[in-house]
Formats: structure tokens, sequence, C-alpha cells
């Protein structure tokens, strides 16, 4: 395959430099023809939507400045709304600053302080995390721009009192946990005989059941046999006696199944009123401790 070369003439053209054989037919390019020249825009059409292809080193010095002009005036605007936001916040206006919060983000998003304010509302200054899942953006952004020293800091603020929040809920689940069992071994013994006596009626009208339609599918087979109208009668009886042991079976059958639940949620930790408060404690020291762990990491 033969060899071409690119060159850039001064006039802003292509030329393609043939050094092996014409590769195009005699028709498009004539045998005296050392170049193919391909028109090309002039390099202004090049510039890409930003205005920096093709700029002069003053003018890229110039919209640098510019650029850095506007980053310092959103940067000042951030920072008074930020000032604001805390006012509010000692002040007691919670939804004023988060909303100024939100504001000084939207202005200058690279600072860690005004998403640490949007979670410092949502629970409170971290006395009540249950809803910091609502502000797990604003959480994530906070951990990721803050500095090791100003984490360091917080920690120190804040890892105390969220401790004692730990401490609190442990103890408190602990307690619960042992009501749990206690009502839960009151409650065994009953639901265990309750279980059981069901579950023996359960049987008991279920053969029933099977009893009487053998005896009525058996009787009914004697009726072309017997010319009396009174074969009709235990078919009849029996059809209808075993609709009856149905139903009441059928009656049981859910009687059953909601003992067997109960017994089954007596065997089984934290089932009671008290042990799910107590799972919920236990849950809620688990997040604390998670937010506590995030503070604490190098």
């Amino acid at each position: 395959m033969e060899e071409r070369n690119l060159e850039l003439d001064d006039d802003g053209k292509i030329k393609l430099k043939k050094n092996g054989e014409d590769f195009l037919s005699d028709a498009a390019v004539p045998e005296d023809a050392d170049d193919i020249v391909i028109e090309v825009p002039d390099f202004e059409g090049f510039r890409e939507e930003n205005g920096r292809v093709g700029l002069s080193d003053e003018e890229l010095a110039a919209k640098a400045q510019e650029r850095e002009e506007r980053t310092a005036a959103r940067k000042g605007t951030a920072e008074k709304l930020l000032e604001e936001a805390d006012s509010l916040f000692e002040a007691g206006d919670l939804i004023g600053a988060g909303e100024k919060y939100l504001d000084s983000a939207a202005e200058y998003a690279a600072d860690w302080r005004p998403w640490f304010g949007v979670v410092r509302v949502q629970t409170k200054d971290f006395t009540d995390f249950s809803e910091i899942y609502d502000c797990q953006n604003a959480y994530d952004r906070a951990l990721r721009r803050m500095g090791e020293k100003e984490r360091a800091s917080l920690a120190e603020k804040y890892v105390p009192s969220m401790e004692s929040i730990v401490s609190e809920s442990e103890e408190k689940a602990d307690a619960l946990e042992q009501e749990d069992a206690a009502i839960r071994e009151a409650k065994l013994p009953a639901a265990h005989a309750e279980f059981k006596a069901l579950g023996v009626r359960l049987i008991v009208f279920a053969a029933l059941f099977a009893v009487f339609t053998v005896v009525c599918a058996v009787t009914a087979t004697l009726i072309g046999r017997v010319r009396s109208a009174l074969i009709l009668i235990p078919p009849i009886a029996c059809g209808v006696i075993a609709v009856a042991c149905l139903f009441i079976a059928a009656v049981y059958l859910k009687k059953f199944l909601a003992a067997r639940s109960a017994y089954r949620a007596a065997q089984l930790p934290l089932t009671s009123p008290a042990g799910r408060e107590c799972a919920k404690l236990r849950e809620y020291a688990e997040l604390v401790q998670s937010v506590i762990d995030d503070f604490q990491k190098a």
C-alpha cells in the first residue's frame, strides 16, 4: 500500500503528498499533479463552545480572570447566606435556616458548611436522627468536602452527646428485651395448649368429612338398585353432614393457623410490642453509632 503524507500549507489547506503511484483515476487527477489539496475551514471555525481554542494568551488570561471574579462573587454570596442561615438556626427557625443553607450550597457547592447545616437542621443539631435519611445526600457531601481538622473539631463537639444517645438507647432496649421475654414466656403455655386443641379438632372434623363423604358416595350407588324412595335418605343425610363437617373444619383451620402464628410468635424473640420497640431502639442506636464512626474516621 502506498504512503501518503499530510502537510499543512500556509494558506490553511491540507496537502496530500504522494510517495507512490497515483491512486486516483486519470480523470480525477492530472498526471502532472504532485499535490492533492483539500479545502478546510479556517481555524476560527473550529473554536469550541467554551471559546478557548484559537484564543490568544491575552484572551485566555482575561477569561480566566473573569472566571475567578465570578467564583469570588459567588463565594461572597454563599458566605453571606451561610451567616444568615446560622443566625436563623440559632434563633430556632429551622425551616428558614434550612432554606438559607440550601441557597448557600447552590451558590458555592464546594463548601462543606452549608451541606453540614442542612444535616444540623434535619437532625436538630444531632439530637434526633429519626429523619437523617431524608438528608443523606447533604450528609455525604458534607463529609466528603470537610478536611481532617474540621472533622476532628466536629467529633469533639458532637460525639460525646451522640455516645450518650447510643448508651441510653441500648439501656432502654435491654429493659424492653427482658420485658419481651417475660411476656412471651407467660403466653407460651396457653398458646401451645390452644394450638394443640385446635389441631385435634381440625383433624376430627376433617376425618368426619372424609367418612361421611365416602358413605354418601357408597349409598348413592344403591339408588339405582333399590326402587324404594327411602334409599335417598342415607346419601342425602350423609352429604349434608359431610358439608357441615367441611364448613366446621374450615373454621377450625382458620383458627388453627392463627393459633400456630401466636405460638410461634411466643417462641421467637422481639415479637411482642415491647420486643418490637426494642428492635427499633437497637436499630436507632446502630444508626447513631454509624454517624459517630463517620466523624471519627481518620
